[in-house]
């Protein structure tokens, strides 16, 4: 992570909202990990489409790591495709 102020001001606002938002939504105990994946869209002077992917962890990086955000992906994963399943039954 950049050592900028402002963007360790706002990820220390990014957990804080998280915590708030695990808090609201049932979780119990401490909030040890998370990852976010984020994606954008733009056009460049061309008119085509750009689409930027992504992934937010605490403090910018490096405190969590690699094998640990794949893990917490790859289970979301899994989870996301067996509600999928689910659904369609």
């Amino acid at each position: 992570m950049s050592d900028s102020p402002e963007l360790k001001a706002a990820y220390q606002r990014l957990e804080g909202a998280i915590n708030e938002v695990t808090r609201l939504e049932g979780f119990k105990g401490v909030l040890v990990e998370w990852v976010i994946v984020a994606a954008s869209q733009r056009y460049d002077e061309d008119g085509d489409g750009i689409t930027q992917i992504g992934v937010l962890v605490p403090d910018g990086g490096g405190q969590v790591p690699y094998h640990r955000i794949m893990g917490l992906l790859d289970y979301a994963l899994t989870r996301q495709r067996a509600e999928i399943l689910n659904d369609d039954e």
